[in-house]
């Protein structure tokens, strides 16, 4: 397959789960515009709480030991029921654990509905053993079509599975419920699309066992590292400044993150591309992703910093105003931590997963005692400055050299392709900000997303000399090309 073709391959698998993605996020939206006139904050602060505990021991589902696959591929055999048998074993274990973990920490936050609720989450788990794995395979070989509907088919599950328990008055319930019906499409079309037969071992061959651990020791380590980086916050709110506030600042994060978690499909594509590159090959694409994600987050989150002062109180009420100030903060964390998601997958596709725990167990230090001195002194607010200032900003900073260094790559010459994009973002938006404040609103509903895009169009195209316009082209103009020409590669 010649490079070229390579590349509308890959351009248009981006596409796919981005596409699938996209749609799974807004019929996420959708539920979640309508729970907030549905439920309470303080109902949106207690299932974050339930988070806090998910979110933890879902870095232990089969996803994570069926990563080796993609890096290592699907010839070995006896590596491929390992990892299959110790995600399906991981999964009943992790169920146990986190049931029992259900307990203590409804004591912890004084919430008693925080246990059965821990529990009925739980289930997923018992659900979706072996979907990991089979969720590998299908990206190692490059079927990103199926991945996607798979991730359509479990969005518009849990979305439908939500609003209809909310609607019967389920309350706090309807979340659960929620994840459950996604957990059981989601394991039923990867179950179909994967034609992999993967054979259970209780025991499985050892020296596969040694293989997957030495690889995926380090991705548990990354993780558990960026869940203390990315889930201190939510912790110290909960138990420092009540379930409403916390609601608030949730719901803040999640609108932040929702542009950054669609990179997370992206990178599914990353890592498999990456994975089949040498060095010097990495190098070059990597560099033509950090470019691409710049030019086109940038103006994402330099529209959203706008529109956010009318927009979160007309979409979800009045009551969510506090909502406002927190989320223009934490776009600032968003769009940097896409920087470090990319650079860390890199990293992984590189063999060098231990290396990326390293970098992120070292923010640790840094990131809780800020988290705590933030809730202190300015509460929710206070928190995002010190979740963009450290997590974001300083992170970012520390990342980048931390990874150059250990790929031993130029740090100027990756860096320099995002630099132009983010401080032209910034300016846009500042100015949009400035002069149209004394708009009405129908004036600002109407001027403001369309000047953002406009300025950070002209001055991309000025400073860049109209290089980045041709390239932003032909990147549409290869997505845009028909897949019947692609036949011959």
């Amino acid at each position: 397959m010649s490079d070229k073709n390579t590349t509308v391959k890959i351009a248009k698998s981006g596409l796919w789960l981005t596409s699938g993605y996209a749609i799974s996020r807004v019929g996420q939206l959708i539920a979640q515009i309508c729970l907030a006139r549905l439920l309470s904050p303080e109902d949106f602060g207690v299932w974050a709480m339930v988070l806090v505990v998910t979110i933890l021991t879902d870095l232990f589902q089969d996803n994570a030991t069926a990563a080796v696959l993609i890096q290592r591929g699907l010839e070995d055999k006896k590596l491929v029921d390992a990892v299959y048998s110790i995600g399906v074993n991981l999964s009943i274990f992790m169920f146990i654990v986190q049931a029992l973990a259900g307990l203590p920490i409804s004591w912890f936050f004084e919430q008693p509905v925080l246990f059965p609720l821990i529990v009925c989450v739980s289930l997923k788990f018992l659900i979706n053993a072996g979907t990991g794995t089979r969720g590998a395979i299908l990206q190692r070989q490059m079927k990103f079509r199926e991945v996607a509907i798979s991730n359509i088919g479990n969005g518009i599950a849990r979305m439908c599975g939500t609003l209809i328990l909310a609607a019967f008055g389920a309350g706090v319930w309807s979340f659960a419920g929620g994840e459950i019906c996604k957990a059981i499409v989601d394991a039923g079309l990867k179950r179909w699309y994967c034609r992999y037969h993967c054979t259970y071992h209780l025991f499985p061959d050892q020296q596969a066992v040694r293989d997957v651990w030495s690889y995926t020791s380090g991705l548990i380590g990354i993780n558990l590292a960026v869940y203390a980086n990315t889930n201190g916050d939510n912790f110290l709110i909960g138990k420092l400044l009540g379930t409403k506030l916390l609601g608030y600042y949730n719901l803040a994060y999640q609108l932040a993150m929702l542009p950054a978690f669609a990179l997370s499909q992206i990178n599914k594509v990353n890592f498999s591309v990456l994975s089949r590159r040498d060095d010097e090959g990495k190098q070059s694409y990597l560099r033509q992703i950090l470019e691409y994600y710049a030019l086109f987050y940038s103006q994402i989150y330099s529209v959203g910093f706008v529109v956010a002062p009318w927009i979160i109180p007309l979409v979800y009420g009045s009551e969510w105003e506090g909502v406002v100030p927190i989320y223009q903060i934490v776009i600032i964390y968003a769009y940097a931590r896409g920087f470090m998601s990319i650079m860390g997958t890199t990293l992984n596709s590189l063999n060098q997963p231990r290396t990326n725990a390293k970098i992120n167990w070292a923010l640790v230090p840094l990131s809780i005692p800020a988290f705590f001195i933030g809730a202190k002194l300015g509460g929710t607010v206070g928190v995002a400055i010190a979740v963009a200032l450290v997590m974001g900003i300083g992170a970012t900073i520390w990342f980048w050299f931390a990874t150059c260094r250990a790929a031993k790559w130029n740090l100027v010459t990756l860096a320099k392709p995002v630099i132009l994009p983010t401080v032209v973002a910034i300016f846009s938006a500042e100015v949009v900000m400035f002069s149209t404040a004394s708009l009405t609103l129908q004036m600002k509903m109407l001027l403001q997303p369309i000047l953002v895009i406009s300025i950070n169009a002209l001055l991309l195209s000025i400073f860049s000399r109209g290089r980045i316009p041709l390239t932003v082209i032909k990147l549409i103009k290869k997505l845009m090309k028909p897949k019947a020409k692609l036949a011959d590669s």
